[in-house]
Protein backbone atom coordinates (compact mmCIF):
# COMPACT_ATOMS: atom_id res chain seq x y z
CA UNK A 1 0.00 0.00 0.00
CA UNK A 2 2.89 2.45 0.98
CA UNK A 3 4.54 1.79 -3.08
CA UNK A 4 0.75 2.94 -4.22
CA UNK A 5 1.15 5.84 -2.53
CA UNK A 6 4.81 6.68 -2.48
CA UNK A 7 4.46 5.93 -6.69
CA UNK A 8 1.24 8.52 -6.79
CA UNK A 9 2.91 11.06 -4.68
CA UNK A 10 6.25 10.78 -7.39
CA UNK A 11 3.60 11.39 -10.09
CA UNK A 12 2.55 14.53 -8.53
CA UNK A 13 5.80 15.49 -8.48
CA UNK A 14 6.96 14.90 -11.47
CA UNK A 15 3.43 16.49 -13.20
CA UNK A 16 4.28 19.68 -11.06
CA UNK A 17 8.44 19.83 -12.45
CA UNK A 18 7.23 19.49 -15.86
CA UNK A 19 4.16 22.03 -15.68
CA UNK A 20 6.74 24.58 -14.46
CA UNK A 21 9.44 23.60 -17.13
CA UNK A 22 6.76 24.45 -19.74
CA UNK A 23 5.10 27.37 -18.42
CA UNK A 24 8.34 29.94 -18.83
CA UNK A 25 8.55 29.08 -22.61
CA UNK A 26 4.53 29.44 -22.92
CA UNK A 27 4.72 32.48 -21.12
CA UNK A 28 7.74 34.32 -23.26
CA UNK A 29 5.77 33.12 -26.27
CA UNK A 30 2.88 34.88 -25.06
CA UNK A 31 5.10 38.31 -24.24
CA UNK A 32 6.65 37.88 -27.50
CA UNK A 33 3.22 38.03 -29.50
CA UNK A 34 1.69 41.06 -26.86
CA UNK A 35 4.58 43.15 -28.15
CA UNK A 36 4.17 41.99 -32.06
CA UNK A 37 0.48 42.66 -31.82
CA UNK A 38 1.35 46.11 -30.17
CA UNK A 39 3.85 47.45 -32.46
CA UNK A 40 1.32 46.59 -35.65
CA UNK A 41 -1.03 48.94 -33.20
CA UNK A 42 1.34 51.45 -33.26
CA UNK A 43 2.03 50.84 -37.04
CA UNK A 44 -1.04 50.93 -38.00
CA UNK A 45 -2.04 54.44 -35.79
CA UNK A 46 0.99 56.01 -38.26
CA UNK A 47 -0.11 54.62 -40.95
CA UNK A 48 -3.60 56.14 -40.65
CA UNK A 49 -2.02 59.31 -39.54
CA UNK A 50 0.60 59.07 -42.90
CA UNK A 51 -2.89 58.58 -45.17
CA UNK A 52 -4.76 61.70 -43.64
CA UNK A 53 -2.02 64.01 -44.30
CA UNK A 54 -1.74 62.40 -47.85
CA UNK A 55 -5.51 63.11 -48.61
CA UNK A 56 -7.83 65.71 -49.47
CA UNK A 57 -9.50 65.88 -46.52
CA UNK A 58 -8.39 69.12 -44.17
CA UNK A 59 -9.81 67.31 -40.44
CA UNK A 60 -9.48 64.06 -39.27
CA UNK A 61 -11.37 62.73 -35.72
CA UNK A 62 -9.63 60.57 -33.70
CA UNK A 63 -11.19 58.19 -31.00
CA UNK A 64 -9.42 56.54 -28.49
CA UNK A 65 -11.66 53.79 -28.16
CA UNK A 66 -11.52 52.96 -31.87
CA UNK A 67 -7.93 52.75 -32.14
CA UNK A 68 -6.82 51.41 -28.93
CA UNK A 69 -6.54 48.31 -27.50
CA UNK A 70 -7.62 48.43 -24.29
CA UNK A 71 -8.53 51.41 -21.36
CA UNK A 72 -5.10 50.90 -20.04
CA UNK A 73 -3.35 52.14 -23.75
CA UNK A 74 -2.49 56.17 -24.74
CA UNK A 75 -1.62 57.41 -27.80
CA UNK A 76 1.24 60.52 -27.47
CA UNK A 77 2.52 61.66 -30.91
CA UNK A 78 5.09 64.78 -31.04
CA UNK A 79 7.27 65.73 -34.20
CA UNK A 80 7.58 62.69 -36.05
CA UNK A 81 7.46 60.50 -33.51
CA UNK A 82 4.22 58.21 -32.37
CA UNK A 83 4.23 56.24 -29.23
CA UNK A 84 1.49 53.84 -27.75
CA UNK A 85 2.20 53.55 -23.80
CA UNK A 86 0.68 50.64 -22.32
CA UNK A 87 2.03 50.53 -18.37
CA UNK A 88 5.65 50.63 -18.54
CA UNK A 89 5.92 49.46 -22.34
CA UNK A 90 6.13 51.70 -25.21
CA UNK A 91 5.74 51.28 -28.81
CA UNK A 92 7.01 53.37 -31.32
CA UNK A 93 6.37 53.88 -34.83
CA UNK A 94 7.46 57.32 -36.86
CA UNK A 95 5.35 59.23 -38.68
CA UNK A 96 5.83 61.49 -42.04
CA UNK A 97 4.00 65.02 -41.16
CA UNK A 98 5.68 66.96 -37.77
CA UNK A 99 3.25 67.40 -35.70
CA UNK A 100 2.62 69.78 -31.61
CA UNK A 101 2.56 67.08 -28.79
CA UNK A 102 -1.06 65.21 -28.49
CA UNK A 103 -1.71 62.82 -25.62
CA UNK A 104 -4.85 60.65 -26.45
CA UNK A 105 -6.63 58.58 -24.03
CA UNK A 106 -8.94 56.24 -24.35
CA UNK A 107 -11.80 58.32 -23.67
CA UNK A 108 -10.56 60.70 -25.93
CA UNK A 109 -12.20 62.27 -28.81
CA UNK A 110 -9.71 64.15 -30.85
CA UNK A 111 -10.13 66.59 -34.33
CA UNK A 112 -6.84 66.89 -35.90
CA UNK A 113 -7.08 69.90 -38.85
CA UNK A 114 -4.25 70.66 -41.38
CA UNK A 115 -5.42 74.22 -41.62
CA UNK A 116 -6.53 75.66 -38.63
CA UNK A 117 -5.73 74.75 -34.85
CA UNK A 118 -7.81 71.53 -33.71
CA UNK A 119 -10.97 71.46 -32.28
CA UNK A 120 -10.73 68.74 -28.74
CA UNK A 121 -13.69 67.38 -27.10
CA UNK A 122 -13.04 65.47 -24.05
CA UNK A 123 -14.98 62.37 -23.13
CA UNK A 124 -12.20 60.62 -20.91
CA UNK A 125 -9.85 62.21 -18.12
CA UNK A 126 -7.70 64.40 -20.37
CA UNK A 127 -8.65 67.67 -21.91
CA UNK A 128 -6.54 67.72 -25.16
CA UNK A 129 -5.70 70.94 -27.41
CA UNK A 130 -3.67 70.34 -30.62
CA UNK A 131 -2.78 72.30 -32.95
CA UNK A 132 -1.02 71.36 -36.62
Amino acid sequence: MIEFTLSRVMLIVCGVAILAAIAVPIQSFYDVSYDSSMEDTADHISFILDEFWASNADTMTIRGWEILPSSDCSIEIEGHKLTVLLGDRTYHAMIAENMDKIVIGYGDVVTISKNEPSAAKNLGSNDIDATV
